[in-house]
């Protein structure tokens, strides 16, 4: 029996859109936690942080509108359940914007932290191929929008997903193998190293797997699941840098100093940077004193201090 295109794509999508939703919920939390608990990070910092809230907000609007002129305003029209709409195409194109932008700011703080370009130019690369992948499904879904069911769009989709995870996974990887080699450095934030450690595989591991899960779905035609993890996928990539952000007081070390542990201070906004502690030559100078006694029985002279 044939599967309809409602059951088949937007009833999933319905189901992804509710995800969607609830994810946006986190991020406006994360959001509302940052803005209260980091004031004094860089404005540039505090401004990706807006445009990422604003793209996301966007996403939600579109997808919310795709579906509601669907299966509301169009009920009953087949046709119209078997054709796109611009508002597919600007959710494409949102999530490619979203997605770059993190992958960016992650670029950066592996920059501050290995000094190594060949990594950053590696990730920024493979962002920037992940942004045209986007970019180029969503002009071609607003140019034809029958094409959407099928896979018409292998080329612009794979360049789009397969950027993403590699530029996710250098991401991961850089960050892993730089703290990992300079843990040793610094025994007294041992137990610190392995929380950002823990961390960066796991916000890294969430989209590069759901990525994966979105190009073999499509590959394969299964549209619905795609349509449940592209709807998602935007929001993966906000709450990850989000929650990145917001984890810096719980890396703190307890009762270290300023000089053990810098957060992110004056252009390093949102990168752990670890100092080695330094600590002060001590000279010590032992005194001792001396009973100094006349032999003809004279009356002592006192004490004398060398």
């Amino acid at each position: 029996m044939a599967v309809s295109p409602v059951e088949g794509f937007q009833g999933p999508s319905l189901i992804g859109l509710a995800i969607n939703i609830f994810m946006h919920g986190l991020s406006t939390l994360q959001m509302y936690l940052y803005y209260t608990s980091y004031k004094k990070d860089r404005l540039w910092l505090k401004s990706l942080v807006m445009i990422l809230y604003s793209l996301d907000t966007f996403h939600c609007a579109v997808t919310t509108y795709y579906i509601y002129n669907v299966l509301v305003i169009n009920f009953g029209n087949e046709a119209s359940l078997l054709r796109g709409s611009w508002a597919l195409a600007a959710a494409a194109a949102s999530t490619g914007l979203v997605s770059v932008a993190v992958q960016h700011f992650f670029a950066w703080r592996v920059r501050v932290l290995t000094k190594n370009a060949f990594v950053v130019a590696a990730i920024v690369l493979c962002s920037l191929a992940n942004l045209a992948g986007s970019l180029g499904a969503a002009v071609s879904l607003a140019i034809n929008p029958s094409i959407f069911l099928v896979p018409d769009l292998q080329i612009e989709v794979t360049i789009w997903l397969v950027g993403a995870v590699l530029a996710d996974t250098i991401i991961a990887a850089a960050l892993v193998w730089h703290l990992g080699r300079h843990k040793h450095l610094y025994p007294a934030l041992t137990s610190t190293i392995n929380r950002i450690l823990r961390m960066t595989v796991q916000t890294g591991l969430v989209t590069t797997i759901v990525a994966i899960i979105n190009l073999v779905c499509y590959l394969s035609n299964s549209m619905g699941a795609y349509a449940v993890f592209s709807m998602i996928l935007s929001k993966l990539y906000t709450n990850c840098m989000l929650s990145t952000l917001n984890a810096r007081k719980a890396w703190k070390y307890d009762g270290s100093s300023d000089s053990e542990a810098s957060h992110g201070n004056g252009d390093h906004s949102g990168v752990v940077v670890f100092q080695m502690q330094r600590t002060q030559p001590e000279v010590f100078v032992q005194v001792e004193s001396y009973q100094k006694t006349d032999t003809d029985e004279k009356p002592a002279q006192g004490v004398q201090y060398l």
